[in-house]
């Protein structure tokens, strides 16, 4: 039983590892090409396996790019709901744990920027919106905001519109921290942003 269970934990790794380097080497030819005009033998080249190991993992292109697009809405969950816990012991916290949030982001701008580009996945964009608002629906009753539903939903949109805006922007300049877009996220949204510096 343990020799069986150790068995299951060496091929979990391995296909885990067979999964990562064919979602590497999908984002690495949608870098360059259309996701619409690449084939699976292409990308059975550039992941340097057999074409038959790919459809033992994934069922088509759109198979691999969910699940990379998947793994980033889950890792969002956790900062997330961290957010929703200082709200709701109105903690004076929120560009820290806001930053943690845009953290995820940092840390897969490459992926972001592959996949929200005219290459990518064009429905990428409006799947990052609609996640984001769901998550923001989340905290209207922890902000205690004093507008009825229809502008509660108008803040939502302005705010997830903005939010999208600046993670486009940081794909573009990714030198900038987690820290200084959370701050610059927090100013504009508070309206204390009167002068750029």
């Amino acid at each position: 039983n343990e020799m069986e269970c150790c068995i299951l934990n060496k091929y979990h790794k391995k296909s885990k590892k067979t999964d990562q380097i064919i979602e590497s080497a999908l984002l690495k030819l949608m870098d360059s090409s259309d996701l619409n005009k690449f084939t699976m033998n292409e990308l059975a080249d550039m992941a340097n396996i057999n074409r038959v190991t790919i459809y033992r993992h994934f069922n088509d292109k759109w198979a691999i790019i969910e699940q990379i697009e998947a793994r980033l809405f889950t890792a969002l969950k956790k900062p997330h709901q961290k957010m929703l816990d200082q709200l709701a012991l109105k903690s004076d916290n929120g560009i820290e744990y806001l930053t943690n949030f845009l953290q995820v982001f940092k840390d897969n701008l490459v992926t972001i920027r592959i996949l929200i580009s005219s290459h990518g996945d064009l429905s990428f964009s409006t799947k990052l919106m609609d996640h984001l608002l769901e998550m923001e629906g989340l905290s209207h009753s922890l902000m205690h905001l004093q507008a009825n539903n229809d502008l509660q939903e108008l803040f939502s949109y302005y705010s997830i519109s903005a939010l999208i805006g600046i993670i486009r922007f940081w794909t573009i300049h990714p030198n900038y921290s987690a820290k200084e877009m959370a701050t610059f996220f927090f100013k504009m949204r508070n309206g204390e942003l009167t002068k750029l510096s």
